[in-house]
């Protein structure tokens, strides 16, 4: 199995927990951590969990066409205009 590095932000209370757990199970952070996830992704495909559910918020990617080459011209002789 390969290795990845994954930097996150996370809450210094949860990070302490975090730590507390490791060190009650002898183990580093990024065992505890790996460890941690596989139970909650486990977890999840147990219960059964779909997308909707996961996303609370119901938001969506909007999907915007980039500017044809006419437009660019258009926005540059604009932009020209203006200094």
């Amino acid at each position: 199995m390969s290795t990845a590095v994954l930097n996150v932000k996370i809450d210094e209370t949860l990070k302490e927990k975090l730590r507390h757990y490791a060190e009650v199970n002898n183990e580093n952070l990024s065992i505890s951590t790996q460890k941690l996830l596989l139970i909650a992704f486990t977890a999840v495909e147990e219960a059964g969990a779909c997308a909707e559910e996961i996303d609370s918020q119901h938001t969506e990617e909007s999907v915007v066409e980039a500017l044809t080459p006419k437009e660019i011209k258009a926005l540059r002789r604009l932009l020209k205009k203006k200094k």
